[in-house]
């Protein structure tokens, strides 16, 4: 079976208004809280667009070694993957090279301290390809440490739009 690939995408980079509405919210929390990113406790879900909380989910980040363990988990990741990975580690995701790309977005926005949208290549056993959009948001109790990270994802409506704008990037 082909790898599963991802790539950087810029926010700019799409017009997904539900996304860039997410990262606004953000945005707007981070100015507030003044550190590297919002507590957890200063996102309320429902102020996200309501189509989009189905595919949000939030991970807590440990260190040593470096994990993220799924805390909240929309229901259309459930629907997309067929379980419930709630209170497991992203690991856990199947196949393993879905998790070690899923694991190195999440290390990614970890490392950068910033957010990151990335543009993620699933091949599916039928021999197609599935693609998806997922924007990652630092969140720090403290000011200072990523303890969660806030992702939200777009599946988009037409699945070639996402095949184009995948090919389109370096």
């Amino acid at each position: 079976m082909p790898t599963i690939r991802f790539k950087k995408l810029s926010l700019h980079d799409h017009n997904f208004q539900d996304l860039i509405d997410a990262y606004h919210y953000w945005n707007e929390k981070k100015a507030q809280s003044g550190g590297v990113g919002p507590s957890w406790t200063d996102i309320n879900l429902l102020d996200l667009p309501a189509e989009l909380l189905p595919q949000v989910c939030v991970v807590d980040v440990s260190d040593a070694p470096a994990d993220f363990t799924y805390r909240y988990w929309g229901t259309a990741i459930t629907s997309m993957h067929h379980y419930d990975l709630s209170g497991q580690s992203v690991m856990d995701l199947t196949p393993p090279d879905y998790a070690q790309c899923i694991w190195e977005q999440y290390n990614e926005v970890l490392t950068t301290r910033e957010p990151q949208t990335f543009l993620t290549e699933v091949p599916l056993d039928s021999g197609f390809y599935t693609f998806y959009i997922a924007l990652r948001l630092p969140l720090s109790s403290d000011g200072e440490t990523i303890d969660k990270i806030l992702a939200a994802e777009e599946y988009g409506k037409e699945r070639d739009h996402l095949k184009n704008l995948f090919n389109e990037l370096a």
